[in-house]
């Protein structure tokens, strides 16, 4: 079992920081180029060359800064713009000093479907690289991380180049308060396809440096995660915020400057911790029902181990471990179970490295759940307790040993895939005894028969009914746990 020390250093670190790197991300991706083309009329625009610093606040205190540069760049003979980004953060996370930067470049064509990019996102010597190219409607891309490259193809959509184009309604006076847009575009972190949707809320005025700037309020979703941005009248950022209290706020240069570090950086991860009300919780738990406010209930998944009740309860029982005899998922008879058998940019099972060890730890044994348990243990023995506030690759897990609840579940995922066990990643809330809260959490689920959720970063084969799923499936899914960070309520009704 894991020391008391050990327990409180894994709670939910990949979770949260995804969602501060992601946000940097859109932000970036749909607001730094400004107006392109104007709607309708088809006039080509160019972008405004220039910067934006914006700093980026938990609660109103700073933790970190990004900058934001672009600037007119031709390629091939064809006209276009080149934005920078370079995102860093610094904070504590259980007492521990971390700090992230996410930095990189995207180049767009002005009137052609073409656009190339490259990011990296480094905590503490993890670094995981993407880069590609999209060329009418293909995504040609590689992401890098210890040393080994996943190539990546797949179709997203037309970028620029049309009337639905974001770029040409957010800065466009035609895009007046009620109008709606949607467009196809894709994450260039998880190199996954995504329709952003844009709303203009209404028209107002925010006083900046004690000067009035007027704005345009527009929301934008992708998934499940929602920002709303402040826009002046070049469609430069002047504000955007997150439903979970991250906001970026623009700054000068010498004010972004001058603080740009934090001399007592704030504690970030107990800040999206949930304190409930009711019974209190205890680890090991074999049952639980909470009623959940605060949310639509309805958007708390359910399946074997959690089901959702009358009046927006939720009940979590530990699993009765595996059918006595799981059917072997096939593409033909259960293409939803075999999916989760499949490698991709962050889980890369058939990597040699991680294949040869999932042939080592599962030796001869032929049974899934056997594999599964062997596994489990492997990785909660071999893998320290380490928050790392980055982008989790299997790969770079098995390389440097270390991580917290997002590291152990993406390698625990990669392994399990390889020895042939269905696997898929739960993100939620985790009770902690030591916080006397609900912290964010991922742990991996494997399919025997049934979904069966297991946590190796606990120490725990099969995970007690302290775990609340919000969202599932892979790294990318997580954005589900966008909904309900900062917003969830929980009263814990029963505890067996």
């Amino acid at each position: 079992m894991l020391s008391p020390t050990a327990r409180r250093r894994l709670i939910g670190g990949a979770i949260v920081v995804f969602w501060l790197v992601m946000m940097g991300v859109l932000v970036y991706r749909e607001f730094g180029g400004r107006t392109i083309i104007a709607r309708r009329t088809g006039k080509v625009v160019l972008p405004h060359p220039g910067e934006t610093w914006l700093g980026v606040l938990i609660g109103g205190q700073r933790v970190g800064t990004a900058h934001l540069v672009t600037q007119p760049e031709d390629r091939s003979g064809l006209a276009g713009f080149m934005q920078r980004l370079d995102l860093r953060l610094r904070a504590r996370v259980l007492d521990a000093p971390v700090e992230l930067r996410l930095a990189g470049t995207m180049w767009r064509a002005v009137t052609a479907p073409r656009a190339s990019f490259e990011f990296r996102v480094n905590s503490a010597g993890h670094e995981v690289q993407v880069e590609g190219t999209v060329v009418d409607g293909l995504l040609e891309g590689v992401v890098r991380s210890a040393g080994e490259s996943v190539p990546v193809s797949l179709q997203v959509g037309r970028l620029l180049g049309g009337s639905d184009d974001l770029f040409a309604l957010l800065p466009s006076p035609l895009f007046a308060p009620g109008e709606e847009a949607s467009f196809p575009g894709f994450d260039p972190l998880t190199l996954r396809p995504a329709t952003a949707r844009a709303r203009c809320l209404r028209l107002e005025t925010l006083t900046l440096d004690g000067t009035p700037v007027a704005t345009r309020v527009v929301e934008v979703t992708v998934g499940k995660a929602t920002i709303t941005a402040w826009l002046d009248g070049d469609g430069g950022v002047v504000q955007a915020q997150a439903p979970f209290g991250v906001t970026l706020r623009r700054f000068s240069r010498a004010d972004a400057i001058a603080t740009r570090v934090v001399t007592e950086p704030p504690e970030l991860l107990t800040t999206f911790n949930v304190t409930p009300t009711g019974v209190r919780p205890r680890r090991d738990a074999s049952r639980m029902v909470v009623r959940v406010s605060g949310v639509n209930a309805r958007e708390v998944p359910a399946d074997d181990t959690q089901k959702a009740g009358e009046d927006d309860k939720v009940v979590v029982s530990v699993s009765p471990g595996p059918l006595a005899a799981p059917p072997v998922p096939d593409s033909g008879s259960q293409p939803e179970v075999a999916r989760f058998l499949a490698c991709d940019a962050l889980v890369q099972c058939d990597d040699p490295r991680i294949r040869t060890l999932a042939a080592v730890i599962v030796r001869l044994e032929r049974d899934p759940w056997a594999r599964a348990l062997l596994i489990e243990d492997w990785v909660n023995r071999n893998i320290q307790k380490r928050t790392v506030l980055s982008l989790p690759s299997a790969v770079d897990v098995l390389a440097s040993r270390e991580g917290d609840c997002g590291e152990h579940t993406v390698l625990f995922t990669a392994l399990a895939r390889a020895a042939g066990v269905p696997t898929r990643m739960a993100a939620g809330l985790v009770w902690s005894e030591e916080e006397q809260a609900f912290a964010y959490h991922a742990w991996p689920e494997v399919f025997v028969g049934r979904w069966v959720w297991t946590d190796p970063t606990l120490g725990q084969p099969i995970a007690d009914a302290t775990h609340l799923k919000l969202a599932t499936g892979g790294v990318g899914d997580w954005q589900g746990v966008a909904v309900f960070l900062g917003r969830i309520r929980l009263e814990v009704l029963e505890v067996e």
